[in-house]
């Protein structure tokens, strides 16, 4: 059995040094990537992910990662790929533990809203609501507890925070 390959050239490329042509690669695979992340990935968020984050686009909260990915490129290879912290849990799966006490899950929508208008970390943005006339308190049984919070003076009801465990597993992500 005999079998051809043909392959019509448009643009001449010299042998000795495809730095141009992988270039060109590296920056299809970064678009690329970034264009699959856009048009949404399986598996699906899950719920308490998609109440957090306000939608239901996987890979997309912050645009840390789809701003992260990169391109490399030689005269021999091309590359993308990104260096971003989250990436390897979400790609591979795995086990978070506390580094301390626990882990501090964002509840809802309303807790970004309150992260992005104190601080992203925990303690900060605890103490900072508390200077701003809220109480906080915690709610903890055996592994399990939360967070609430209640402006002082206010009719509302209190809210969940955080959602407070002391490990969270991660689903292999599937592409």
């Amino acid at each position: 059995m005999r079998i051809e390959y043909k392959h019509i050239i448009h643009n001449e490329i010299k042998i000795d040094n495809l730095s141009g042509f992988y270039q060109k690669v590296s920056h299809y695979l970064v678009a690329s990537t970034q264009r699959k992340i856009n048009g949404g990935i399986n598996p699906a968020n899950a719920p308490l992910t998609t109440a957090v984050k306000g939608g239901s686009k996987t890979l997309r909260d912050s645009g840390g990662l789809l701003g992260s990915i990169a391109g490399e490129y030689s005269s021999t290879e091309a590359r993308a790929g990104t260096n971003h912290i989250a990436a390897r849990i979400n790609h591979f799966g795995g086990t978070i533990r506390a580094k301390k006490t626990w882990l501090f899950i964002p509840a809802s929508a309303k807790t970004r809203a309150m992260q992005r208008r104190y601080s992203r970390k925990v303690g900060p943005l605890i103490k900072m609501m508390k200077g701003d006339g809220y109480s906080i308190w915690f709610q903890v049984k055996g592994s399990k507890g939360v967070v609430l919070a209640k402006e002082k003076g206010s009719s509302d009801r209190p809210f969940v925070l955080f959602i407070l465990k002391k490990r969270s597993l991660f689903q292999r992500g599937r592409s």
